[in-house]
């Protein structure tokens, strides 16, 4: 009877380390198949996310499978030995990587402000992100506005990252946006704050996770 449910519990992990990976691998297809999309929607925050997202669940899936293994008796894995303690710094240290570059993605992208030298302009929306699953209500989603930068006077355009409603802002009515005059770049308020929220959220992950897998590698090496 022990030896069926050691048996059972040994598949259990096993099918939620490979459910893990299949997530991972999903997210990271999906990012790819927007930017193959980048022609009709912007290579924004959800493909970096996805990205970031998918390569860290492919790597805790892995350290599962082997962990399941090992618990199961088919493999022996010393965990003081120093290649699998450096196989470990490795893996903590990647996933790390991948959310602190997320983060700095997110910094780039968001304007710094400054409300006394900041100018408003206006612009025209053009068209909309309509990403399947992007919207949170049917008939909103986000608009692409194209203005004319007032220091070149070349037509340019600015992805708002929020969804309005589509009803009240059609193609081609105005939109009012902020002008940098520091950076020589438009943003809108609400989508800076989504980038700067984005930004706490990947570097607090990278510095949970660098965390835990510092506290996991003491307790197998002690």
């Amino acid at each position: 009877m022990d030896y069926i449910i050691d048996n059972v519990e040994f598949i259990t992990e096993l099918v939620k380390s490979a459910f893990i990976g299949i997530v991972g691998i999903f997210f990271i297809g999906l990012a790819i198949w927007i930017k193959t999309k980048e022609d009709r929607w912007n290579f924004k925050n959800i493909c970096i996310g996805l990205l970031a997202g998918g390569m860290a669940l492919l790597l805790i899936s892995v350290s599962m499978v082997v962990d399941s293994l090992q618990d199961g008796g088919v493999i022996a894995i010393d965990r003081n030995n120093p290649v699998w303690v450096i196989l470990d710094v490795i893996k903590v240290l990647a996933c790390v990587l991948i959310f602190v570059i997320a983060g700095y993605i997110m910094r780039s992208k968001r304007i710094k402000e400054n409300d006394m030298y900041d100018m408003e302009i206006t612009g025209k929306i053009i068209g909309y992100d309509t990403l399947t699953g992007r919207t949170k209500l049917p008939g909103y989603a986000q608009p692409t506005v194209e203005y004319i930068d007032p220091y070149s006077g070349e037509p340019d355009s600015y992805v708002v990252n929020q969804d309005i409603n589509r009803k009240k802002h059609p193609i081609g009515s105005e939109y009012r946006l902020l002008y940098s005059r520091e950076e020589r770049k438009a943003f809108e308020k609400k989508s800076n704050k989504v980038y700067r929220e984005m930004e706490v959220f990947f570097f607090g992950l990278a510095g949970l996770i660098f965390v835990a897998g510092v506290v996991k590698l003491i307790m197998n090496v002690l």
